[in-house]
């Protein structure tokens, strides 16, 4: 999806760390031409986006929606967590940080279409984070 034409020239992040579980974390971090980063919630045809516990110190005791900049924070805050035991995570942290600050992060939806079992494409949704 992100291979699309105004996605050229965008790559995946590879080195983004994996959790345990797959929780606490971004499903997917791309970087476009320029160097922006994209962050995408890769859901499947009938999957909703999740709440959770918020973490960090504006959304702590708040629940808080895939999609939102709170959650983007949450993640974050997660990810800053991790830092002793995942440098790597510490430096997305950051660097994801600065790009809310100076509003270039984009973070997206893509959304497989259903079709009776066979992958059909998928849909693209912007989230509205600033």
């Amino acid at each position: 999806m992100l291979l699309q034409k105004e996605f050229e020239g965008a790559h995946e992040v590879t080195d983004l760390p994996e959790t345990p579980n797959g929780s606490k974390r971004f499903d997917q971090l791309w970087r476009d031409k320029e160097g922006n980063l994209i962050i995408v919630e890769a859901k499947g045809p009938n999957a909703r986006l999740d709440w959770r516990q918020g973490n960090g110190a504006l959304d702590r005791h708040t629940m808080v929606k895939q999609g939102t900049i709170e959650y983007v924070r949450t993640i974050c805050a997660d990810m800053e967590q991790r830092a002793f035991v995942s440098p790597k995570d510490a430096r997305y942290a950051k660097e994801i940080r600065a790009a809310i600050e100076n509003k270039t992060l984009r973070y997206v939806l893509v959304q497989a279409t259903e079709n009776t079992g066979k992958y059909s494409g998928a849909e693209l949704k912007y989230f509205k984070i600033f």
